[in-house]
């Protein structure tokens, strides 16, 4: 399997529904959106693809809060201005729930990477069995991987990870990584206040 990034010169490669959909940017021409997104912050997605078949099994969506209009207006919002934004995802059913926080552990350390200190998504605890495009993104998936709610409003919420704390876990630490899951599931537990 492979990850790469998704710009104007790899949306063909995007999933149909994805590659004319401007419904998070506010019905712009995603052409020119593109152009002026890669233009002034690089990639805005990432691509998981089946090295075997080249077949793209998911995608996620992600860019400066400012270049999605959208956001502006959604229950538990607005987004945060020192945040990039991570907006939908779509993973085909057979590719497993694990490819969403591949694609989201990629884009968290790119992001680190770039110097930028958090990302944050709106999510909801709504489950949509066999539906492989999240909008809003599912708040379990955000949560594993240490995002947090900073707003809520229904069934929405907005959820943030700050990369500050972030660190580069090598793959070969067998074990290593559970343990870390394991340490963040008990901080985010301790934070919950007793009702």
């Amino acid at each position: 399997m492979a990850i790469g990034h998704l710009v104007r010169a790899s949306l063909h490669d995007a999933p149909a529904p994805c590659r004319a959909c401007t419904w998070w940017q506010g019905g712009v021409d995603k052409g020119r959106w593109a152009e002026g997104v890669e233009g002034r912050f690089g990639a805005w997605g990432m691509l998981y693809a089946d090295d075997d078949t080249g077949r793209t099994l998911g995608l996620v969506q992600y860019g400066p809060v400012e270049a999605f209009r959208h956001a502006r207006r959604l229950p538990a919002g607005p987004p945060s201005a020192d945040a990039v934004l991570v907006t939908c995802a779509l993973v085909e059913p057979e590719a497993g729930p694990w490819v969403l926080q591949r694609l989201l552990l990629a884009v968290a350390g790119e992001t680190r990477d770039r110097g930028l200190i958090a990302l944050e998504a709106f999510a909801t605890h709504v489950e949509r069995p066999g539906a492989p495009h999240l909008v809003p993104l599912p708040r379990a998936a955000l949560e594993d991987i240490g995002f947090a709610a900073i707003r809520e409003d229904g069934e929405v919420a907005l959820l943030r990870l700050d990369l500050r704390g972030l660190v580069t876990v090598p793959v070969a630490a067998e074990g290593l990584v559970e343990r870390a899951r394991a340490y963040v599931r008990e901080r985010r537990r301790s934070r919950v206040p007793a009702r």
